[in-house]
């Protein structure tokens, strides 16, 4: 038999099962208060991706707008970037200047009767941070887009601002690590971008 001194110390080093009723209960009331904020912290995350998202493509279509020249906003599905691109060959950005063609005007070379060629050019990030890759937050990627083509989710896509600032209808669905969703959509009825509630989608 031992010291009763030692039976008290072992018996104080050890939990009763109402002390650990407690903590369980404890740490069940902190779960159930705490869960439904990540879920909100979740949920104002990707809605605020959405909207910085949405507001680069207004930024794209209104300055088509303004400068007449063709933009896009080039959509990296797999690296989860996106930048604002316009239509040009020049490092401005600006279509280059029609070439004058000699003809001859003797009557020995007949005359075109079509409009000018002009060579179309290639897209370039325009000037200024927006031109640069923006990356969408650590947590969240592209679940994919879409298009009247169908649905893409891999590679490099675009949405197109003709030079009235139209586009086609396009829907880019952006995702959270817990598989969360919200979309986007590019409404040419109404020459608007707009971010669909998830019941919507």
């Amino acid at each position: 038999m031992g010291s009763p001194a030692i039976h008290r110390s072992r018996r104080r080093a050890a939990f009763t099962l109402i002390e650990m009723l407690a903590v369980v209960l404890i740490m069940a009331m902190v779960a159930t208060f705490v869960g439904p904020s990540f879920e909100a912290v979740r949920q104002r995350k990707l809605r605020s991706e959405a909207m910085r998202l949405a507001s680069h493509l207004e930024f794209a279509r209104q300055r088509t707008v303004v400068t007449g020249v063709p933009h896009r906003i080039l959509i990296d599905l797999e690296g989860g970037t996106y930048r604002i691109e316009w239509l040009g060959s020049d490092t401005a950005g600006q279509p280059e200047p029609l070439v004058p063609v000699e003809y001859d005007v003797s009557g020995g070379t007949p005359l075109p009767l079509g409009a000018p060629q002009q060579d179309a050019g290639s897209y370039v990030p325009i000037p200024g941070l927006l031109g640069h890759d923006q990356l969408l937050d650590d947590e969240l990627d592209f679940a994919g887009l879409e298009t009247p083509e169908g649905w893409l989710d891999t590679g490099e896509s675009f949405v197109s601002f003709d030079r009235d600032g139209t586009a086609s209808y396009t829907e880019i669905v952006l995702r959270d690590s817990s598989g969360q969703e919200t979309a986007l959509a590019v409404l040419p009825l109404d020459d608007a971008v707009r971010v669909i509630e998830d019941e919507e989608i």
